[in-house]
């Protein structure tokens, strides 16, 4: 569902946010489920609306290292399909060495009233980083996303263990590059916290023979599959391994 430290970023973008710097841990991103409530036609992990694969919590504690730091990425599918979602957090909070829990989100199952949303973000702890994904397709089907996203800024903001990062992906060639996704944000005010890239030649996009390729530039970090299989950096054995899951 989401490309992990890649090139083919939208050229007008200077600042990567959230981007690996040498002194950041070894980041394990965990797809929790293949279980995905919205379906992009391109997810590039192959998620499904009726993904039945879920990460079994004590797998995740096993796969946990045992020593030093790390950061923990908990995504999917969509992470909070799965029905043990808290109790991953409350694993990962709970080890010593867990440096900061980061949550790729469509944003669908989050709280909308400012109280229920900050109560939410309060117990998933801190440090803490919320990626937010827009495209056209979510746009299209969630008319209130962009509020959500402000609101989260907004929530977001006062609390410098936090951060937002918009994950806004634009399919090339198509619609004048999605142009209008991008200017959406802009108006938003949400540019700061936007890192905008060209949808991958990779997953359900794999036929895409006009889109970049993922190119990884940084690989200290392990992907983990909702089976329990472990990829090391590999994005599109990854990504080829879940279109395999029931």
């Amino acid at each position: 569902m989401y490309p992990v430290s890649v090139t083919a970023e939208d050229p007008r973008t200077s600042v990567l946010l959230d981007h690996p710097t040498p002194d950041r841990p070894i980041r394990l991103y965990f797809a929790i489920t293949n279980k995905c409530n919205r379906g992009c036609p391109w997810c590039s992990a192959c998620s499904k609306i009726k993904g039945k694969t879920f990460l079994p919590v004590e797998r995740f504690r096993e796969l946990l290292p045992p020593e030093g730091r790390f950061q923990v990425q908990l995504e999917g599918g969509e992470p909070l399909c799965h029905p043990d979602f808290w109790d991953f957090v409350e694993v990962a909070r709970a080890h010593p060495g867990c440096h900061r829990l980061v949550l790729c989100t469509n944003g669908t199952l989050l709280p909308r009233r400012p109280r229920g949303l900050l109560v939410w973000l309060e117990k998933l702890g801190i440090p803490l980083t919320i990626k937010l994904s827009f495209n056209h397709f979510l746009l299209g089907r969630d008319p209130h996303l962009v509020q959500l996203a402000t609101l989260l800024r907004d929530l977001m903001g006062v609390n410098p263990e936090r951060s937002l990062v918009i994950n806004v992906r634009r399919r090339r060639g198509v619609a004048d590059d999605d142009q209008a996704v991008v200017d959406l944000v802009a108006r938003a005010g949400l540019e700061p916290f936007a890192n905008i890239f060209f949808l991958q030649r990779y997953g359900n996009a794999a036929r895409e023979l006009d889109w970049e390729p993922p190119t990884v530039v940084w690989d200290n970090f392990q992907l983990i599959n909702p089976d329990g299989r472990v990829f090391g950096p590999d994005l599109i054995a990854r990504s080829e391994a879940m279109r395999l899951l029931p």
